[in-house]
């Protein structure tokens, strides 16, 4: 399964009425390692089924009666330790993990589909990887004797990859893993390429050749998503951020234009793509995606909590304004977008209740002394007042605000703070150029 990039995904549950099961052997014994966790995809959602306790590196999983065939994802818990998907067509599944490689381990000991499977993509992917490498080797050389041994090899190993894709397209006929399996086949030009630029319009020109976006059973699986992502961020790549963001938009204006009129399949894609680019913090192209497909979108089929969500955090992306914040200081009025007393300001939302807050606050207090290329705004999110006083009043030169109720004050939620300190640095006009994580984050951007 590609895994680069993690798809985020909706959640939804359903009732258990047990039938086939799922189970699993996690070794050699990690404690870490507590829970799994069984979802059925259905494209860019994932439908929770049931959860187990690891117990003496084992679990094991019921599936409801009546759920249909499909793609199932096993997720452990922490959630650091990842996932895997395997297919369930009404059998029961056993599965091996190594506890030290949980996402790239699993061996089926039952399932014969899965076994199949897995074993076409460990065979198609090392052809694919060779082909592939022929290709560039071939980009440098000069020797026409080694033209013609790398012309030779990459025209045997073309022939034993489709020969393995025929093989497998026929072996798994009529079952579940087929669609897959044909759609997963990849085009390879007959010939090698002498530039790369050539080569790149090939790959670009043939990667939808063998998907059918009109494919049910590939709907209910994560499969659209996953290959939008790659056409999208690994066949269009610019060191140059403003070409790569037109790159970007051709490529996702490319991949609604194969996709033709299925909104269903559309919904899927660009869920996966605007929660990529949001890992990616690139939330300017995920406003891009909102706006000019994703929000046209028939309403049943676009999550308005998710439009809202990540229309909150384009907000806080670097290069816009900062949101308003106001408070009274003396008696007087005051707001963030009328301050005018420094080139810079570092705004820092905290706590007197935060440890780590308590170790960095004073640290960049004494960092700003004598220091005039910034100003320290300091947002105190608090339940009680006392404990706000008798810190503040060690931080004198800091613009101090008190934020009541926490996590539910208009300045946290406005600022989408759930975790303290949380640092943005503004220029004068407050818009926001940095978001370190760490005050040595911070200290390193003004003093580089």
């Amino acid at each position: 399964m590609f895994k680069k990039i993690w798809i985020a995904i909706l959640f939804i549950s359903v009732g258990v009425q047990s039938q086939n099961s799922i189970t699993g052997i996690v070794s050699p014994k990690n404690d870490l390692v507590t829970r799994v966790i069984l979802y059925q995809l259905k494209g860019a959602k994932q439908v929770y089924i049931s959860n187990s306790k690891i117990d003496n590196d084992q679990f094991k999983l019921e599936i409801p009666q009546g759920t249909e065939s499909g793609m199932f994802r096993l997720s452990f818990t922490p959630a650091g330790f990842g996932f895997t998907d395997f297919i369930f067509s009404q059998e029961d599944v056993s599965l091996k993990f190594d506890s030290r490689n949980l996402s790239n381990s699993v061996e089926f000991l039952t399932s014969e589909e899965n076994k199949t499977y897995a074993n076409y993509l460990v065979e198609t992917t090392n052809a694919k990887q060779k082909l592939d490498s022929l290709q560039i080797v071939f980009f440098g050389l000069k020797d026409k004797k080694q033209d013609e041994i790398t012309i030779d090899l990459y025209e045997k190993t073309l022939n034993l990859y489709n020969k393995i894709q025929g093989e497998y397209e026929a072996k798994t006929e009529g079952k579940f893993a087929n669609d897959f399996i044909k759609s997963c086949r990849n085009y390879f030009a007959p010939t090698l390429f002498v530039s790369p630029q050539e080569y790149l319009n090939s790959v670009k020109q043939h990667y939808f050749d063998f998907i059918n976006f009109e494919n049910r059973v590939l709907m209910n699986a994560t499969f659209f998503g996953e290959k939008a992502i790659e056409y999208v961020f690994y066949l269009n790549v610019s060191d140059d951020v403003k070409v790569q963001n037109v790159l970007y938009k051709n490529a996702i204006n490319e991949v609604m234009q194969k996709v033709g009129r299925n909104n269903e399949v559309k919904s899927e894609i660009l869920t996966s793509l605007i929660y990529a680019f949001e890992e990616f913090e690139n939330l300017a192209m995920a406003g891009f995606v909102i706006d000019e497909f994703y929000s046209k979108l028939p309403s049943n089929l676009k999550d308005e909590a998710l439009i809202g969500e990540m229309r909150s955090k384009i907000k806080l992306a670097i290069g816009n304004k900062a949101p308003e914040i106001v408070w009274e200081e003396n008696g007087n009025q005051k707001k963030l977008s009328e301050l005018n007393i420094a080139d810079n300001y570092i705004l820092v939302f905290w706590s007197t209740t935060c440890s780590h807050c308590l170790q960095e606050i004073p640290k960049l207090y004494e960092f700003s002394i004598d220091n005039d290329s910034f100003h320290v705004i300091a947002v105190a999110l608090e339940d009680y007042k006392k404990d706000y006083e008798q810190f503040t009043a060690k931080l004198p030169l800091f613009t101090n605000i008190l934020g009541m109720k926490k996590w539910e004050n208009e300045m946290a939620k406005a600022y989408k703070i759930n975790a303290t300190p949380t640092y943005f640095i503004l220029n004068k006009d407050k818009i926001i150029v940095a978001k370190p994580e760490h005050f040595v984050d911070v200290k390193a951007y003004f003093e580089n």
